[in-house]
């Protein structure tokens, strides 16, 4: 879906809102009271309400859009804004993007989806083909903060961080030449460069029958010695 599309599909807040309870309803909901999962629809409150106790659960209730005074639509223009950026987006630029005049309104907008995605990510393992490495991120630094960089690898201003992508081997028909794909990814913040805690991260997130490509570092001597991995292919890039 591109944007064009998604403001077909979304073209205001009642179809994002009927969208939202469908979803909602496909999923299930719990009745924060009594814990029960049967309820009735009041369409004229846009309501569940529990069938036992009484109790109503409104459509953002416990979701990331609880407690949030921003229109459905808002925030499903903004997560297509931050999904359909294969570059990302900044703050500002979605503040501008979604003509909103409160810049920390919209940080803290991005801030709780992004929580989420983080969240979805725990919920499933890379599998099959996975490339492993670990790169540096640069991170906002307030300057009364600043101290001078420390030798080696990365430094205090950039954030060590390890990227797991599920990659897919393609193949042309027509030229013969191969290629890869990838399929999903994950990144985390990484407190040291020992091997522990990259075999604690592993054994979390990959598959149990997994072949993981990466590069000769000290920090992966042992991962082909670990339970959720197959085989290691060290690359030289």
């Amino acid at each position: 879906m591109n944007l064009l599309h998604f403001i077909e599909q979304f073209p205001d807040e009642f179809s994002c809102k009927s969208h939202m309870k469908l979803a909602r309803s496909k999923e299930g909901v719990i009745c924060k009271k009594c814990q029960s999962k049967k309820h009735y629809w009041l369409k004229s409150k846009w309501m569940w309400q529990c069938s036992y106790c009484g109790f109503r659960t409104t459509l953002r209730s416990g979701t990331m859009m609880e407690n949030s005074n921003l229109p459905i639509r808002t925030w499903y223009l903004a997560m297509a804004f931050m999904t359909f950026s294969k570059k990302g987006i900044s703050a500002a630029e979605l503040q501008r993007q979604l003509n909103h005049t409160r810049y920390t309104t919209i940080w803290s907008l991005m801030h709780r989806i992004r929580s989420a995605m983080g969240k979805r990510d725990n919920l499933y393992d890379l599998e099959d083909m996975i490339e492993f490495d670990q790169d540096y991120f640069t991170v906002a630094t307030k300057e009364s903060d600043r101290q001078k960089l420390k030798r080696g690898r990365g430094s205090q201003k950039q954030s060590n961080v390890a990227v797991m992508a599920e990659s897919v081997p393609l193949e042309y028909l027509k030229t013969g030449k191969q290629s890869k794909q990838c399929r999903y990814f994950k990144m985390k913040v990484l407190d040291t460069h020992k091997k522990e805690e990259v075999n604690t991260l592993i054994d979390s997130n990959f598959d149990d029958t997994c072949i993981v490509f990466s590069d000769k570092s000290t920090s992966y001597v042992d991962i082909g010695d670990y339970g959720s991995v197959t085989k290691v292919v060290c690359e030289f890039r």
